[in-house]
């Protein structure tokens, strides 16, 4: 149990990633896709973001604000492109928020002595592949 409240960040991306990933497979519909993908993006902004600048005991805040950023921008985009894929400058968007969080997947890597942002990243890694197969 104590587990699942340590990485619970990292299983709201797996569900977003299947989520996805079904919705690919036209086994979900867009709909659900996209509470599921909003519900848990605006997690990622709003709520992280402003519970990490309150906490006292949070090491390393300006990188978990750019690790939420990263991974909302990411589940923004994939919304977007359930929405529209044919939306002028996504594949672009979606290489280059790629390739941002790959770079930032191995900065965290080595600074971050949890690795559980490399593991969110890593995580993210899985849907924006899925997401470029689509664009």
């Amino acid at each position: 149990m104590n587990t699942i409240k340590r990485y619970y960040e990292v299983f709201l991306l797996i569900i977003v990633t299947l989520a996805f990933f079904l919705f690919r497979k036209e086994a979900l519909g867009v709909n659900t896709y996209m509470i599921v993908g909003g519900i848990i993006g605006l997690y990622f902004t709003p709520v992280k973001i402003i519970a990490t600048v309150i906490s006292i005991e949070t090491k390393q805040t300006g990188v978990n604000i750019m690790s939420s950023l990263i991974i909302a921008a990411i589940i923004g985009t994939s919304l977007i492109a359930v929405n529209n894929k044919h939306f002028p400058g996504l594949s672009t968007v979606a290489y280059a928020l790629a390739v941002i969080n790959i770079v930032f997947m191995i900065y965290t890597f080595f600074k971050d002595q949890e690795r559980k942002l490399f593991l969110l990243h890593f995580v993210m890694v899985m849907l924006i592949s899925v997401l470029l197969e689509l664009l």
